[in-house]
Order: structure tokens, then sequence, then C-alpha cells
């Protein structure tokens, strides 16, 4: 799992400059643009059939959650599972969160039990982003905790 670094160290400027990279190389919004469709702020909820977006139509990264307690990333229209259900699960009250912790958490319905979740406590108040990355053909799933880290959560590398 990341590290948290104290901004004073050599470890620290280059996890910083890291963490910079890979957010403009995944067009992760700025704090100005908190409402980005790439984003799903914190303490919000994606709910069954909706989506965050990023990238041009020809390269769309999507981050979705599915109407059968799945939630999966697409990527030039291939699709690549971050979480499926066991069984034949299904109905529209499912829904994705970030805590007030940074974990990222798939819920079958509000006051249900959880069914995954990203264990990614360490970066409170992070919001979850969807973005895409050339070369490599790579849709990124991540939190970012602006100003301060950007932790990748899941890859999904796509190849026409």
């Amino acid at each position: 799992m990341a590290r948290i670094f104290e901004i004073g160290s050599r470890p620290a400027r280059k996890a910083a400059v890291f963490a910079a990279a890979a957010a403009i190389a995944l067009g992760v919004a700025s704090p100005a643009h908190a409402a980005a469709s790439n984003r799903l702020p914190n303490g919000s909820k994606l709910k069954a059939g909706q989506c965050i977006t990023d990238g041009p139509s020809s390269r769309k990264a999507k981050f979705c959650v599915g109407k059968y307690y799945n939630i999966y990333m697409t990527y030039k229209s291939l699709t690549c599972t971050v979480y499926a259900a066991n069984g034949h699960l299904s109905g529209p009250s499912a829904y994705v969160r970030v805590a007030k912790s940074g974990d990222v958490e798939f819920y079958q319905y509000s006051g249900g039990r959880r069914l995954w979740h990203s264990k990614t406590t360490e970066f409170k108040g992070a919001d979850l982003v969807i973005g895409s990355s050339r070369p490599g053909e790579q849709a990124k799933l991540g939190v970012d905790q602006p100003g301060k880290a950007f932790f990748i959560i899941k890859d999904c590398p796509f190849h026409d």
C-alpha cells in the first residue's frame, strides 16, 4: 500500500513529483475543477447505472457501477472488471462512495453490506478519479488527495 511521506524529506519530494506527473497524465482536475466528470468527490455516491468518464470519445475511460452488483472500467469499448458479485444478484440500489478516510467502498444498498473496498484509508478527504494513459493504453482508477497525494487503485491494460 502507499506510504505517506513528510514534505521536507527527499523521498517526499520525489513522491510529490510522481504524484503530480501521474495526476497530469490522467488529466486529474485541479481543486478549482472539483466537479469534473472524471471525479467522484469525497462523500458523494455513484449509483447503479452511473459512470464517471475522462478523455476524448475515441479513447474515453469510464468507471461505472453496474446493475448486477458489479463495478467496472471501460476503455475504447473494452471492459475490465474491478469487482463482480458471485451468484445472481441484481438490483438498482448498489453504489460506490468515497469515505472520509479516502477508502473507496462498494455497497449492496444503503445500510447493506459492503461488497468491496480499495483499502486506501491513508488518503483522508480524497476523491475517486478515472483517467487513461498513453503510451501503454491503460485506464487507471485512483484516489486523489488534491495537492497532497495520488494513488492508483487499479490499472486495466487494453490493447486493440
